[in-house]
């Protein structure tokens, strides 16, 4: 996972243009995609023809909300919305902007504009409701937040998109309706990799000061070197390293659980050990971010990066939380968990190990009318129950994918 930016923000707004758009497409679809920075060779698309429908109607909006399970999901839901017919709009951190000059001006004329992940960004959260009014673009956001490398696990969407969308449609009223479509993103080896993987692992314990065993069950050997790795992190903050012989599940939440609470406590946030660990970890990013990028804190800029860098580290620790390549040792999660760590060491993108196929599936779009009060409000707990319902429609359609995907990726490492 990628270290979050504490950049001083400045909200970048959209400016589509046609001509850039199409040649963005023609670019993305016949060099991009097959690029060494995506490796994907075919985009095997279902469910269309629930969307179809509702487009019958010309004052339909949309919402469309994805899951984020790798650095390619942009440039193939870019693909999937020219095979639909739509001009999308994206909501994108401003991480991805901060880049370059060259990457925010492309960004802008595809129709994506900023927001500050870590914080109540306003501007960000108006220009995604005008978007949504205006009719012309679809709005495309990925409410995981992050990219977290675990494909065939959701991670608990945050509630912006469904507040976003609601909010809209609450102001267009009964006669113009917002459609909010989930859809499903599963990629999965179509070659083998498992000794660019075994690879790759070798390297993550050489740079430890340790070697691969070619002996021991892939898994356990992929256990060891990430305890390795996250006992040298927990040194590096001050904290005790564990025991090699120590459950793992119980390892993963006992430190996430003490490094939450002290940053907590540091932070002046109270502690709600009743609400899921990734909620309170976003909480603190929100504390510590308006903290970093107030210039009147200069003085203690180093104990708030210090503090950040526990936060990420934290979150990604739970990253690792259930054992998701223990439940099904396939080539496709066992990669994932060792392209993960050696992400999650260096905090730099990692490029695919080979060629890749992409199932994607549109599920059926949820018509908000029918989520808004008679009174034309929005529900006390409209926003939650949208949240959970896209989020569980998503993760439904990744495990029927999984249960007819055929290719390499799906075997046994």
């Amino acid at each position: 996972m990628l270290e979050f930016s504490d950049l001083p923000y400045k909200f970048v707004p959209p400016k589509p243009n046609r001509l850039i758009i199409g040649l963005g497409r023609l670019i993305n679809r016949f060099i991009g995609l097959p690029s060494r920075n995506h490796l994907i060779r075919k985009i095997r698309l279902t469910g269309k023809k629930g969307l179809l429908e509702t487009a019958e109607n010309p004052k339909a909006r949309y919402i469309i909300v994805c899951n984020h399970p790798t650095h390619s999901d942009p440039q193939v839901v870019n693909e999937i919305c020219r095979r639909i017919g739509v001009k999308p709009a994206f909501m994108a951190a401003y991480d991805v902007f901060a880049r370059s000059e060259m990457v925010s001006w492309i960004m802008q004329r595809i129709g994506a504009f900023s927001i500050d992940r870590d914080a109540s960004d306003r501007k960000a959260m108006k220009c995604a409701g005008e978007i949504i009014e205006q009719g012309k673009f679809p709005l495309v956001i990925f409410p995981e937040g992050n990219v977290y490398l675990c494909n065939d696990r959701v991670t608990p969407f945050a509630e912006g998109a469904a507040f976003i969308a609601l909010r809209a449609q609450m102001k267009l009223g009964n006669d113009e309706p917002v459609y909010a479509v989930p859809i499903s993103l599963k990629y999965t080896h179509i070659e083998d990799v498992r000794s660019t993987a075994l690879n790759k692992l070798r390297s993550i314990a050489k740079q430890f000061k340790d070697t691969l065993s070619n002996e021991e069950p892939i898994l356990d050997e992929i256990t060891r070197i990430s305890i390795l790795t996250l006992a040298e992190e927990l040194k590096d903050h001050g904290y005790e390293t564990p025991n090699q012989n120590i459950d793992v599940e119980h390892l993963i939440e006992r430190t996430s659980e003490n490094i939450i609470q002290k940053l907590e406590h540091e932070l002046n946030i109270s502690s709600q050990k009743d609400t899921e660990s990734v909620s309170r970890i976003r909480k603190i990013r929100s504390k510590i971010h308006s903290l970093r990028i107030d210039t009147e804190n200069k003085d203690q800029h180093k104990t708030f990066e210090n503090i950040a860098a526990e936060a990420m580290l934290a979150l990604r620790i739970l990253g690792y939380s259930g054992g998701y390549a223990k439940q099904n040792p396939s080539l496709d999660r066992v990669t994932e968990t060792i392209i993960r760590l050696h992400e999650d060491i260096h905090s730099q993108i990692e490029k695919p190990l080979g060629k890749r196929d992409v199932f994607a599936n549109i599920g059926t779009p949820i018509d908000l009318r029918s989520r808004i009060n008679s009174d034309g409000k929005i529900g006390r707990n409209s926003i939650a129950k949208l949240t959970e319902d896209l989020e569980r429609s998503i993760q439904d359609d990744i495990s029927k994918i999984n249960k007819k995907n055929d290719s390499i990726g799906n075997e046994l490492f």
